[in-house]
């Protein structure tokens, strides 16, 4: 069942509740006072008329707590004339009720509801016969206040089920407005996206209530599935173009070989060593794919206890010796200990050394930095080249993200350097950032939890 007829079962039993309620009160409340007046006939009104008829038995008092509205007491003869007595301490009516068709019995009080011979107000009447005398005995309490008090109920009950109806009402709007149509536009929406309408999104979400949180969510969701496709197809894309060109060249050198061109002195062993170029790229970049993807999948890497000194050390000595000609200075106190995955973190030790080097200009300075802050680590590596602009550092974790990609893919890498030390760190913990401008050198900072 949907929502919407939920909400209307609910209404419509919320109604007849109220409703019943209602009739109930309407039916109850002038029964209850119909019978007090019964009470009230067969214990006070019709004893006093008896008595006072009969003088010489006392008459007794109508009682202080319960007076009557009017009482009217008159002795009907045969002939049908009325004398009309008045009872000590009741109230007279200026109207007089009429006889009913049938009188009670000696000792029996049937009560009967008549109308006034004027067209008043309504009467509980009693005929009693007189067993020593010919005529009757007609006592009768007017049912004005019992009539008003009817009309009051009938008119409260009317107005608090209006009220409530109108209340439901309201309720309802208020809830399919502010719920149940957020929730159909986002049924709206799911059902176009499987439909394959990919740029649907929930609109008029307000995030006070639940459902526009909903929508919220949604629009979250379909906006990172949308970038998340748009960066897996960037990444097929970059990965195909990264991948065509060693593919390409090892399938020329193979296909010359199949075709016999190779047969001249020499050729073969060139053919080769240029294949064993071509492959240990192509090898190197599948590795760091294949190391991106585990990351990504969240398995856990290594944990043993790591010098970053040392390792920091190890990367400046090395990029010294593969780079002779550029200054590579340390500024690295000691005991920095993590806990982590050795290899990895040797990884992005290399990885950010190496990418400065590249990327920093051949006269550019590169300084390594290690130091303890509190309980973290902080690795810098800082350069005094030609920077970045804030468009280049939003992008230099992305992968496949080259500065200049003009440059030849063997001297400008494949772009996939920051991106393995970024995902290396967050999976051991820490957090990585990039603080560039043009003309002032990039600094990339590691923070990673001390051992």
């Amino acid at each position: 069942m949907s929502l919407r007829a939920r909400l209307a079962v609910v209404t419509a039993l919320l109604l007849a509740v109220v409703a019943a309620g209602g009739w109930a009160v309407v039916r109850v409340v002038p029964r209850s006072q119909l019978a007090e007046v019964d009470r009230q006939l067969a214990t006070s009104a019709v004893p006093q008329a008896f008595a006072l008829l009969n003088t010489d038995r006392p008459v007794p008092p109508v009682p202080a707590d319960r007076p009557f509205a009017a009482v009217y007491v008159a002795v009907i003869g045969t002939d049908g004339s009325r004398h009309a007595v008045v009872l000590p301490g009741a109230v007279p009516s200026p109207s007089e009720p009429k006889a009913p068709g049938v009188a009670s019995a000696p000792g029996q009080v049937r009560p009967a509801t008549v109308g006034s011979i004027d067209g008043g107000p309504r009467w509980r009447v009693v005929l009693l016969g007189a067993p020593d005398r010919p005529d009757q005995i007609l006592v009768g309490v007017s049912l004005a206040r019992t009539d008003a008090t009817a009309r009051q109920v009938r008119l409260t009950v009317w107005a608090v089920g209006a009220v409530l109806v109108l209340a439901l009402a309201l309720g309802g709007w208020w809830l399919w407005r502010l719920g149940l149509r957020p929730i159909a536009e986002v049924t709206g929406v799911a059902d176009a996206i499987t439909a394959g309408d990919r740029s649907r999104r929930v609109r008029g979400t307000n995030r006070r209530t639940e459902a526009g949180h909903l929508g919220v969510a949604m629009n979250l969701m379909l906006d990172e599935h949308q970038a998340a496709e748009a960066r897996l197809r960037r990444f097929v894309s970059d990965a195909s173009h990264e991948l065509r060109t060693p593919v390409a060249a090892i399938r020329g050198f193979a296909d010359l070989y199949r075709n016999g061109d190779l047969d001249e002195p020499g050729a073969l062993a060139d053919a080769m060593r240029r294949i064993g170029g071509e492959s240990a790229p192509l090898a190197g970049l599948v590795d760091d794919l294949v190391l991106l993807a585990r990351l990504d999948e969240g398995r856990p890497l290594e944990q043993a206890r790591v010098d970053l000194s040392g390792l920091l050390r190890d990367a400046a000595l090395d990029a010294s010796a593969t780079h002779p000609s550029r200054t590579v200075r340390t500024e690295i106190v000691d005991d920095l200990a993590v806990t982590g995955d050795p290899a990895r973190l040797h990884q992005v030790a290399a990885n950010l050394v190496h990418n400065a080097l590249v990327h920093a200009g051949p006269d550019a300075t590169v300084v390594v930095r290690g130091r303890r802050q509190g309980e973290r680590c902080v690795i810098e590596v800082a350069d005094d080249g030609a920077g970045l602009d804030a468009d280049q550092a939003a992008l230099a974790f992305d992968r496949f993200w080259r500065a200049d990609p003009a440059r030849p893919r063997q001297a400008n890498g494949s772009g996939l350097g920051l991106s393995i030390v970024c995902a290396i760190v967050e999976a051991s913990g820490g957090r990585v950032a990039l603080d560039s401008a043009p003309g002032q050198g990039t600094t990339v900072r590691v923070v990673l939890p001390a051992a």
